[in-house]
């Protein structure tokens, strides 16, 4: 049914013409010389400003001109003053130290000590992607890892070549073949082979930040906490297909640490905690590896490649904030993620992230009464919201406007999403046996 779905979906037209303009991104560090812009052909460079490493938020300015550096830290400041003042702050400083002066509290120094991580990486006949994502993970600063590529029912032997070619050169990097289909089968071989105490998740189309596992590794500081996401943002905004993803939501949770439970520190969202997207994504998440495991790991009935789509991450952290336990979102776990260039792969991203969000919701109405009590109580109100949300106009986004068709998409993948849950039951069973 899979292959009739998706070809159904591609039928959907295009949005007219768009007028979206193309953005280039730029990262400036506020600790260390700010650079001029100069030569940027964009209508538009989005900074993301830093400051020792932590992200402070995104400030615009226009492209296609000269920009000197004290007028780019100058817009800065006058956009997030409030952030820098804080961080600041935070680390008892006054402003940034000179370029050569000893790093301040915040800067992370997790190289030396830290616990082993084992990074699961799952794949599928994508050796393009993988190569950057796996170049970028050799540039880690944290050094206490070790890398396990799963190879997921591969139609080549592709990965295998690149995954053992770098591994004569890097001992840490280890290629393993899993020929049942499935993200979810592919995670869960990773982490049952890692030796880690913690295990970090991410994607062969992202590419990680030098201070990515540093980050992960400092969310663990309380051993309440089982579950820390980052901070995913894209690695490129060219099409007008990349800008739509962004009004659909993109994959960023905002530039603040935020700790999650059942508790003191609940989400602001009107579905709380059932709308587990806010605590992250499987391309940046790490888990303590014992705990993970002795709930069975990611559930196989959800994922890329089952009846279900995806929300198989979804579902691992709804489980943990369901068990009374603690997630952190830390924004200094920074990857950047290569969203769908085509509108009709963009169509089938949002169809299936709907289906799965409903899929999801329906596996815990069916599997635990007090969740299907309260599913029950609060739904009824917050359906209307849902089929008819809006997301953010081109006006404040600066990207253009939400396509009409991806909003029927939502609705349909909403709509969806019990019957694949149903179906992607027995396809999971099937699986196991497999």
């Amino acid at each position: 049914m899979q292959p009739v779905l998706r070809r159904l979906v591609r039928l959907v037209p295009e949005p007219q013409a768009s007028t979206a303009r193309r953005i280039e991104l730029v990262d400036v560090e506020l600790s260390a010389p700010v650079p001029d812009l100069a030569g940027i052909r964009a209508d538009t460079v989005r900074i993301l400003a830093l400051a020792h490493g932590h992200p402070l938020g995104i400030v615009d300015l226009p492209g296609a001109s000269e920009v000197a550096s004290t007028e780019v830290r100058a817009t800065i400041e006058a956009a997030l003053g409030d952030q820098i003042a804080e961080h600041l702050a935070a680390d008892g400083l006054a402003s940034f130290e000179p370029v050569g002066t000893s790093a301040p509290p915040c800067q992370l120094d997790l190289t030396g000590d830290g616990p082993l991580v084992t990074v699961v990486i799952p794949t599928r006949n994508r050796t393009r992607q993988l190569t950057r994502c796996l170049d970028s993970v050799r540039q880690l600063r944290y050094r206490n890892f070790e890398v396990v590529v799963v190879d997921n029912a591969p139609s080549d032997d592709g990965t295998r070549d690149l995954v053992e070619s770098i591994g004569r050169q890097d001992s840490r990097i280890r290629y393993v073949r899993e020929p049942r289909p499935g993200a979810s089968m592919a995670r869960n071989i990773g982490m049952q082979l890692g030796r880690g105490e913690i295990v970090a998740f991410t994607d062969d189309d992202v590419w990680v930040d030098p201070l990515w596992l540093d980050g992960l590794v400092a969310g663990f500081e309380d051993p309440s906490v089982e579950v820390v996401g980052g901070l995913t943002v894209p690695s490129s905004l060219d099409t007008p297909a990349q800008h739509a993803f962004e009004l659909y939501g993109g994959m960023a949770r905002g530039y603040r640490r935020r700790i999650y439970d059942l508790r003191r520190n609940r989400g602001d969202t009107l579905l709380y905690p059932y709308t587990p997207g806010i605590f992250g994504a499987s391309n940046n998440a790490a888990f303590r590896r014992e705990a993970f495991l002795s709930r069975g790991g990611f559930d196989l009935a959800l994922g890329p490649a089952t009846p279900a789509y995806s929300a198989e991450d979804l579902d691992a952290f709804l489980t943990v904030i369901l068990d009374g336990k603690t997630i952190v979102y830390e924004p200094r776990a920074i990857v950047r993620h290569e969203h769908r260039r085509e509108y009709s792969d963009l169509y089938w991203q949002v169809f299936t992230y709907s289906a799965g969000s409903s899929a999801l919701l329906t596996k815990w109405a069916c599997t635990r009464r007090s969740v299907a009590a309260e599913l029950a109580r609060r739904l009824p109100g917050l359906l209307p919201a849902a089929l008819l949300h809006r997301h953010r106009s081109g006006a404040e986004s600066g990207v253009g406007a939400y396509p009409s068709q991806l909003r029927w998409l939502e609705r349909i993948g909403y709509l969806y999403g019990p019957v694949a849950y149903v179906r992607s039951l027995l396809w999971a069973r099937r699986a196991r046996r497999g």
